[in-house]
């Protein structure tokens, strides 16, 4: 588990700040993998391996679970969240209506800094090789181009869905060249976007993400007929 800085451990900094930098560092755990699926998270174990109160450590679990990266189960305790094949379609579904929502909502709001900026991370992506850089490329490359559309609760909802299934689409990003496919299709979406096309910028970001969540859930589908839990 990433340790807090020294500066922030025990007594120092507001505890307010000391919850947000336990959240920070449970949720880079667990999206990394780190954190394997099913892993219980005892606070009393956190609390003292980053040398904080239970306060902090009990907030820090309590956003977890509302970004659904964690489960509490009364009597039993917490655990980094397991995702069904079933949860898998749920949020492939939710994301394809939000996003292509997002991008019809964002095409005609886009400006040249906002394109330029979504192909300098572009570019940046096509020369990663570690899979956590191009994991967080890939989230900005997105987030750049549906931010224009100017919906706060609509763009904090897609991000909640990425958090949810992000260290199980690091297993479909390492197949198959799949890293490869989906940088040409960020190119072509790119590239709608530009022409003012919204339409088929919609059409192409939703065939994107429902063809990562396919590859995903025949993954998740597959761990469950082994009688596997999927992400460990």
């Amino acid at each position: 588990m990433n340790k807090l800085p020294q500066h922030l451990s025990r007594s120092a900094g507001p505890r307010l700040g000391l919850a947000e930098v336990v959240t920070e560092a449970l949720r880079a755990d667990i999206l990394s993998g780190r954190l394997a699926a099913g892993t219980q998270l005892r606070q009393d174990h956190i609390a003292a391996a980053e040398g904080v109160s239970h306060i902090p450590v009990r907030e820090a679990l309590r956003r977890l679970e509302a970004e659904g990266l964690v489960t509490h189960y009364p009597r039993r305790g917490t655990f980094v969240a397991l995702l069904s094949a079933a949860e898998a379609r749920d949020v492939t579904d939710m994301r394809v209506a939000l996003e292509g929502l997002a991008v019809q909502l964002s095409v005609q709001m886009a400006g040249d800094a906002d394109l330029a900026a979504a192909e300098a991370i572009l570019e940046q992506a096509d020369r990663a090789t570690a899979l956590d850089d191009w994991s967080r490329l890939n989230w900005d490359f997105h987030g750049a181009l549906y931010a224009p559309c100017g919906r706060p609760r609509l763009l904090r909802t897609i991000a909640g869905l990425w958090q949810s299934v992000d260290r199980y689409l690091r297993v479909v990003w390492q197949t198959a060249d799949y890293q490869d496919r989906s940088q040409r299709e960020h190119w072509d979406i790119l590239a709608a976007y530009r022409r003012g096309d919204e339409t088929w910028a919609a059409a192409l970001v939703t065939a994107h993400v429902s063809a990562a969540g396919e590859v995903l859930q025949r993954f998740m589908d597959e761990a469950e007929g082994r009688g596997e839990s999927a992400g460990k």
